[in-house]
């Protein structure tokens, strides 16, 4: 069975998370990459974007489409019905297990959605390694404290950020990645759920 979380507030919908393998709905995937990150809407429940910092898109069709195919990464996604709502990316590193391409409707942003993701991400990757990581933005301290909430701490490294990879062009000078890492705890169970493979 799928693992399913349902949200609280004005959007309240259940989501089920499956492990996204093959080409179906990929545009509406990216499409909701971009919004997150790219988006011109920059309510009060935002955290992700990075439209102030970077311009261009989050992610293109290519990129998203090696991300699925590689053997090291697993993409999960939350559905609603067969619409993409949010996404995490889970890759397998010699030393951790790093998020990323990390994503959430604007719309159900702050509504506590993805912090349930992350929550699943990190009990999926709980046999993998015990030290988690993510990579962020320096400038985008909303989602730094997002972080920050949920046991992430930055580890001192920075890194400069992929100018010419296809994730969009820095808007400021001297735009950095911040590397944030949390150490697992001791096991106690892990995702409710088994993902389903899409």
């Amino acid at each position: 069975m799928a693992e399913t979380t349902v949200m609280s507030g004005s959007a309240s919908q259940e989501l089920e998370y499956r492990v996204h393998r093959d080409l179906a709905a990929l545009e509406d995937i990216r499409g909701l990459i971009n919004a997150a990150y790219r988006g011109k809407d920059d309510g009060a429940g935002r955290w992700t974007t990075e439209q102030h910092l970077v311009d261009g898109e989050r992610i293109t069709a290519q990129a998203l489409v090696q991300l699925i195919q590689q053997n090291d990464s697993d993409l999960i996604v939350g559905f609603a019905g067969d619409r993409p709502r949010c996404c995490i990316a889970v890759k397998r590193l010699a030393d951790a297990v790093e998020f990323g391409t990390y994503a959430v409707a604007p719309e159900l942003q702050g509504q506590g959605c993805g912090k349930a993701l992350l929550q699943y991400a990190e009990a999926y990757a709980r046999d993998w390694h015990h030290r988690f990581q993510v990579c962020v933005v320096s400038q985008n301290t909303a989602l730094i404290d997002f972080y920050r909430r949920r046991g992430y701490r930055p580890s001192g490294d920075r890194l400069p950020y992929p100018v010419g990879q296809g994730v969009g062009t820095p808007k400021v000078a001297a735009l950095t990645l911040t590397v944030l890492v949390k150490e697992r705890q001791p096991a106690g169970g892990g995702a409710t759920g088994a993902a389903v493979v899409a």
